[in-house]
């Protein structure tokens, strides 16, 4: 099934409030150090990294851009080698060893984005990574490791900043 198809057949809908209260329960769970760096990956975790970092007191953000798939006009995805179109600065420098880096992303779906955005965050920034998604879906390869909700895999997550 393409995702033109699921999106018009199951869609489910997310408000600012959602988000909030998504946001609150990730900082509620929250229990390692604080991060010092909040990287977002683009475009759906900018708006979650930011009222994280916000939260969280945390002046150092980033993000990092990241597409995995090819639209086709018949609206199928294709899956293609991952391509960076927005990289993390290089003068950044690397954090200390046991500094906390906060990844964040809107879902975790697939969890193939999250997977590559570790590796690669690490090979830049170091520290220890941690990973928060607002939501995820029970197929997903990667949890994060702190996450809101839980949303069927057949579900079209609409964001509110989304269209």
């Amino acid at each position: 099934m393409s995702w033109i198809q699921i999106w018009k057949k199951n869609k489910q809908r997310y408000g600012w409030r959602h988000v909030n209260k998504a946001c609150d329960s990730i900082l509620t769970k929250y229990n390692q150090p604080l991060p010092t760096r909040v990287v977002a990956l683009a475009r759906g975790g900018l708006i979650p990294a930011t009222i994280l970092a916000n939260k969280l007191g945390v002046r150092h953000v980033y993000s990092l851009g990241i597409s995995s798939y090819e639209q086709q006009h018949d609206g199928t995805e294709i899956a293609k080698e991952f391509e960076i179109y927005q990289r993390i600065p290089t003068n950044i420098g690397h954090v200390d060893r046991d500094d906390r880096v906060l990844v964040v992303d809107d879902i975790s779906d697939k969890g193939t984005t999250f997977e590559f955005a570790e590796q690669y965050i690490h090979d830049k920034m170091g520290g220890k990574i941690v990973t928060a998604a607002l939501v995820i879906k029970p197929g997903t390869k990667y949890t994060p490791t702190y996450y809101h909700d839980v949303v069927d895999d057949d579900k079209w997550v609409i964001f509110p900043w989304e269209k």
